[in-house]
């Protein structure tokens, strides 16, 4: 039988010694005001390293935790909310990597109350992949997701038992949209005129930007999205909204 390969355990001597020589860049403030860096904390039977990140000119914390096994999670914490990312790195050079863009997105990140509308928000009949819809304060975010997920909601239909549908949500609008092009980050004091419709199968959304932009919205009937946007926009937008 042929043996499976086993992926080498990430060596955290090095990762630890890498965080030690980077520290000055970090604290320097290369990503607009000074940044404290903590020394590394090692886990109790030492499998896992982490460092924290924090700055007076931050809306949040960072820590960032790393396994021996590969895995990496990112907390961004504000105010008693977190939020957690999970990534998988194959090398010491690749967690350094991420600590870079972790410690950048720090620095625009903000954790931002947010309800999720749909799972199978797409922007338009001719875009098949299905992406997440947010309703935050003051915008509306809808995020691209994968053709996985999108394929496994086509054959069994949105999960609509999500026991909390309101949590925090790390919003970056730069990363965001520069992440797809089809991800929308859609300021609701900026909307001339939006129209919610509902169908059998397919409900959704047409707004008129400020500038004239325009943007589409669709999704599966049965979400909440049009029953919570129905409740929840009219008092934000008043007669330019119609339904």
């Amino acid at each position: 039988m042929r043996r499976m390969r086993q992926r080498a355990a990430l060596n955290l001597a090095l990762a630890g010694a890498e965080i030690e020589q980077r520290r000055g860049q970090w604290s320097a403030g290369g990503v607009g005001s000074e940044v404290q860096v903590s020394s590394v904390l090692w886990t109790d039977d030492r499998a896992g390293l982490a460092v924290r990140f924090g700055s007076a000119g931050w809306a949040v914390q960072l820590t960032a935790e790393v396994h021996r096994s590969g895995w990496a999670q990112l907390h961004f914490v504000s105010q008693g909310k977190v939020v957690q990312e999970s990534r998988r790195v194959g090398s010491v050079e690749a967690f350094v990597a991420l600590l870079d863009d972790a410690v950048a997105r720090a620095a625009r990140i903000s954790l931002q109350p947010a309800q999720l509308l749909a799972t199978t928000c797409t922007t338009g009949w001719l875009d098949w992949i299905h992406g997440e819809l947010w309703l935050l304060p003051g915008h509306l975010v809808r995020i691209r997701g994968g053709l996985l997920a999108t394929m496994v909601t086509g054959f069994s239909g949105p999960d609509l038992a999500a026991p909390d549908t309101h949590r925090a949500l790390a919003y970056d609008p730069d990363a965001i949209r520069s992440a797809h092009r089809t991800n929308k980050v859609l300021p609701l004091a900026e909307i001339a005129h939006a129209r919610l419709h509902g169908g059998l199968t397919t409900s959704g959304m047409t707004l008129t930007m400020a500038d004239g932009t325009r943007h589409k919205l669709l999704w599966m009937s049965t979400e909440p999205a049009r029953r919570v946007l129905r409740d929840r926009l009219p008092p934000l937008l008043g007669p330019r909204l119609t339904h």
